[in-house]
């Protein structure tokens, strides 16, 4: 096998090392973890909003129970 075919191999793993560590720290932080995730009915339009506690159709806020 020639250099530059192991060179080629050594970036390949390189990259593929890089990524996995990146994914996994990635994993790590909740980016989520701040936004209302419970669906509820739009009072004013009845438009089902699925995340967020703003419908994004009239502006209104969900009502507190």
């Amino acid at each position: 096998m020639s250099a530059s075919l192991y060179l080629l191999i050594i970036i390949i793993m390189l990259l593929i090392f890089f990524s996995a560590i990146v994914a996994k720290s990635s994993h790590e932080k909740d980016t989520f973890s701040d936004i209302n995730t419970d669906e509820w009915e739009c009072p004013n339009c009845s438009f089902h909003v699925q995340v967020g506690d703003h419908c994004i159709y009239c502006g209104a806020s969900k009502q507190q129970k």
